[in-house]
């Protein structure tokens, strides 16, 4: 019985590694090609939707972010949130969820935010 759970064991194990190395090729299934993620600050004085297949990835949405504190002093404390959540039951992205830039920002919930729409989005 003890060498049947050691089995499954390895089999979940190996399961999870493989498919964390090969998300990439799972997220083309299960997310299209041209997957794209919203950032905003709380009150959408500046937003960035991010599409990497596109060439507009994070580094681009960084630059234009300290741009538009540099060309709008006022807003030189604000913050950037991601405006979508991390999928748990997504067990191939897990490793993602960990290391990747685009899940180092606080999560925010875009809903609320909405009724506000700022001029400076981007």
């Amino acid at each position: 019985m003890k060498n049947k759970h050691v089995k499954i064991s390895i089999i979940i194990l190996a399961v999870l590694l493989l498919s964390n190395l090969f998300s990439g090729y799972i997220n083309l299934f299960t997310d299209g090609l041209f997957k794209t993620n919203h950032y905003q600050t709380e009150s959408t004085e500046f937003e960035f939707t991010t599409m990497p297949s596109k060439g507009r990835d994070i580094e681009m949405m960084k630059r234009n972010f300290a741009h538009f504190k540099d060309q709008h002093p006022e807003y030189k404390d604000l913050q950037l949130f991601r405006t979508f959540k991390r999928n748990p039951i997504k067990f191939w992205n897990w490793y993602a969820y960990l290391s990747d830039d685009i899940y180092r920002y606080e999560y925010i919930d875009n809903t609320v935010s909405n009724s506000k729409k700022g001029k400076f989005g981007i």
